[in-house]
């Protein structure tokens, strides 16, 4: 009885697993990504990798700081790219 206890925890384990890795994270083509990502990717990646972007959690006060000390370097965000980025990156959870 003991040994089918073991067993039946064993596979209890193994399907766990096995459910866990397959709701992992899956990379998105970059054709799939949201509108304004796509663009914080394009406008930010020249300089630094966009997951540099995509890890910080500023205010929107902050981010919009950031985006124009961004331009005075010379990224390429015009008004209504900058307060879209900002809008996406702010309301992101």
């Amino acid at each position: 009885m003991d040994k089918r206890w073991i067993l039946i925890s064993l596979a209890g384990l193994f399907l766990m697993a096995l459910i866990a890795s397959c709701t992992q994270a899956t990379p998105v083509a970059e054709g799939e990504l949201d509108d304004v990502e796509a663009l914080i990717i394009e406008r930010c990646s020249d300089c630094h990798s966009a997951d540099r972007v995509f890890q910080e959690d500023y205010s929107e006060a902050a981010w919009s700081e950031v985006i124009d000390e961004m331009v005075e370097k010379g990224a390429e965000v015009n008004a209504e790219e900058k307060q879209a980025m900002i809008d996406w990156l702010v309301a992101r959870d």
